[in-house]
């Protein structure tokens, strides 16, 4: 017997791991894309990327588990009525298996959603200019971590009064006795919270980018790319449902259920892990298909004396390292920022790109300062008055 009302071949095995497997390689794809992009194009690496790399190689790991979660039943109907029933080492293999197979996807699986949204959080902050959202995030920050940790906590001790019972086959006839935590209510707490999470983290920062002072082709397009994150919710939605009715099934079928839970699993976890990782690779495109006609208009390059770190004209010393352009308006296109010579040794002009975080803290920034109209553009660089700045603002 097996569910009704679904998709719903005999086995769940082959869809499970196709899915996994498929999603894993392609979430493997786009942060390899994306560490390209950081490391030859932005030029820098921040603690986000590192968290979102941690968050594939669990995926991986999960994959892993999964296929032997797989291999000892889950996803599996009842045993088929015209073949000989098991022996009774044959099952006892296959439970045990199935209990360590479950045990480490339920500590494995709290891991990744809790790396990607750090990731996610700790980007915030990279953009983050007003102390009340930077506030709200910190605290977001604390919220995911100290919630996932003891959710990890409560799962890998399940049976506090026996934490070895997780490894043995009587884990699914004992939990009573030994007083073990309800399974039902903390996967059906984990996934709400898992949930609301998504959604707060989601609309965090729209308040900001709806109020930025840029315009307003690249503000829409800025928003369609977080928006993306809203694919997140509802496939986590859709785990919850099947919850549900693994919860509700008679007993001979909630191990195929157990199939759905693994597929909507994978869904999920690269899901979000793709999506986060969508804002770092614009760079990317930008280079492979070049700058969009009505985009290009907001690119937020600067110019600036002395720091000869990229894109120098020339190479000479200087005293003072890189500065950022005064705030009293908002960033022109192409900004020329002059400084005396009692300042610097060398009055060479010196470009830089900025990546996807400054353009738009520096867009923020502005934003609480200038009072002009969203929809204003920006004010065009005065015509240079020597070769040199003819040079460097062509």
């Amino acid at each position: 017997m097996v569910a009704k009302g679904l998709f719903t071949p005999a086995s769940l095995g082959v869809t499970v791991e196709t899915t996994a497997f498929s999603l894993v390689s392609i979430s493997t794809v786009v942060v390899i894309l994306r560490f390209y992009c950081r490391v030859w194009i932005v030029k820098k690496l921040k603690s986000y990327d590192y968290m979102i790399a941690g968050a594939v190689v669990c995926t991986w790991g999960l994959c892993v588990i999964n296929h032997y979660q797989v291999l000892y039943g889950t996803g599996s109907g009842a045993w088929p009525a015209d073949l000989p029933p098991p022996s009774a080492e044959f099952t006892l293999k296959g439970v045990l298996g199935a209990a360590k197979a479950w045990y480490g996807y339920q500590i494995v699986y709290l891991l990744v959603p809790a790396l990607v949204k750090l990731s996610i959080l700790v980007f915030y902050l990279t953009i983050a200019t007003h102390r009340p959202f930077r506030i709200i995030v910190y605290s977001a920050i604390a919220f995911v971590t100290i919630y996932s940790f003891i959710m990890i906590v409560v799962n890998a001790f399940e049976c506090p009064r026996k934490p070895s019972l997780v490894f043995e086959p009587e884990i699914f006839v004992m939990r009573e006795q030994w007083h073990c935590f309800n399974l039902t209510a903390l996967y059906f707490s984990q996934s709400a919270l898992n949930i609301f999470s998504d959604l707060f983290i989601l609309v965090l920062p729209l308040p900001v980018l709806v109020k930025l002072h840029m315009p307003t082709t690249k503000r829409i397009c800025l928003l369609i790319v977080f928006s993306i994150g809203l694919l997140v919710p509802i496939a986590a939605s859709f785990r919850l449902w099947i919850l549900y009715l693994w919860h509700d099934a008679p007993p001979d079928i909630s191990r195929y259920y157990g199939g759905y839970i693994l597929f909507w699993d994978a869904v999920e976890l690269n899901t979000a892990i793709i999506c986060a990782s969508a804002p770092s690779l614009q760079p990317l495109f930008r280079r492979a298909f070049g700058e969009l006609r009505t985009l290009s208009r907001g690119r937020s390059a600067y110019y600036y004396y002395g720091d000869n770190r990229e894109g120098t004209v020339g190479r000479r010393r200087s005293r003072r390292l890189d500065q950022e352009i005064p705030l009293q308006r908002r960033p022109a296109s192409r900004e020329v920022h002059k400084r005396s010579h009692g300042e610097l040794e060398s009055d060479l002009v010196v470009i830089r790109e900025m990546n996807n975080e400054e353009d738009i803290r520096i867009w923020a920034q502005a934003s609480a300062i200038s009072p002009t109209s969203t929809h204003s553009e920006p004010h065009p660089p005065r015509s240079p008055a020597r070769p040199r700045d003819l040079l460097a603002s062509g």
